[in-house]
């Protein structure tokens, strides 16, 4: 039972952050990405440090920030050059399949056993990806966002695969410590890349939306604070599917009521595709 309330409040916190995205992209054309991946990574910190009573550091987490920091820094920047130098939907689409990374580490590295009703909806999981990114677009491929799509894809599923190895590591320990050196180092860098590729603009990017970014931040740090607790307590080969699978039907309940948008025929049998994911992977 508690198992399933981490679920929801990670798929309603990484849903959240999406919704929370829309009207600051929508007032900036999809620009200040650097900008605000500072404000939002420095909420982040500011969330672990103030949920942190009583913080203990040790030099054995340092290793899993640095990594963690490079994952996440390579998962950001590179999604950003990837949509610079190709499709926005064919990118989202390949980003979106980095959860077999962490699934596969699972499988492979920690012998998660694998049920037929998990691998069925792995399955129907990937089909409804595919579908709900539907695209219409003539798409033409060059090499280089082909690079930075595989950087950015190793990046997000690498983020995750580090937690993991970090808790096991440290038996369920650090949890705070370990993100706060992590996301120090994250916003260093996503301030450099500001000051380079933004400064001239960081007035009309803050006005535009900097609190949108403090709640995407805040909700961040929830969602990566209990992915570590709920890791602990379930197989990530399992939760991560789930955590997608949920977080398609959630994002499809707020872009229908909430934004008014309607699916294509195609996207809505994607929708139900993984509405059968989540039963699947549940079971």
């Amino acid at each position: 039972m508690l198992n399933a309330l981490y679920l929801i409040v990670i798929i309603l916190g990484a849903s959240g952050q999406g919704i929370v995205k829309k009207p600051y992209t929508q007032k900036t054309n999809g620009e200040g990405v650097y900008f605000y991946n500072t404000v939002l990574s420095a909420s982040a910190l500011l969330f672990f440090v103030i949920t942190s009573s009583k913080p203990d550091f040790v030099w054995s987490i340092v290793p899993y920030s640095i990594a963690f920091a490079f994952a996440y820094a390579l998962s950001s920047i590179f999604m950003v050059l990837a949509i610079a130098h190709g499709s926005l939907s064919l990118t989202s689409l390949f980003i979106s399949y980095s959860l077999i990374v962490p699934t596969l580490f699972g499988l492979i590295f920690l012998k998660d056993p694998i049920s037929k009703g998990f691998a069925i909806g792995l399955v129907l999981l990937v089909i409804s990806i595919f579908l709900i990114n539907n695209y219409n677009e003539k798409v033409k491929f060059s090499f280089k966002w082909v690079i930075f799509v595989l950087l950015s894809f190793i990046g997000n599923g690498m983020c995750t695969v580090v937690q993991k190895m970090q808790q096991i590591q440290s038996e369920g320990k650090y949890k705070n410590e370990f993100m706060i050196i992590a996301l120090v180092i994250v916003t260093i860098v996503m301030i450099i890349f500001t000051i380079l590729k933004e400064c001239k603009e960081i007035k009309f990017y803050a006005k535009s939306g900097w609190h949108w970014a403090i709640i995407c931040g805040v909700l961040n740090g929830i969602v990566n604070l209990f992915v570590m607790i709920l890791s602990g307590r379930m197989a990530v080969s399992i939760m991560f599917p789930l955590i997608s699978a949920g977080g398609l039907v959630v994002t499809y309940i707020v872009s229908r009521f909430l934004y008014k948008e309607k699916l294509t025929k195609v996207q809505f049998v994607g929708f139900i595709f993984g509405l059968s994911a989540v039963v699947f992977l549940s079971v």
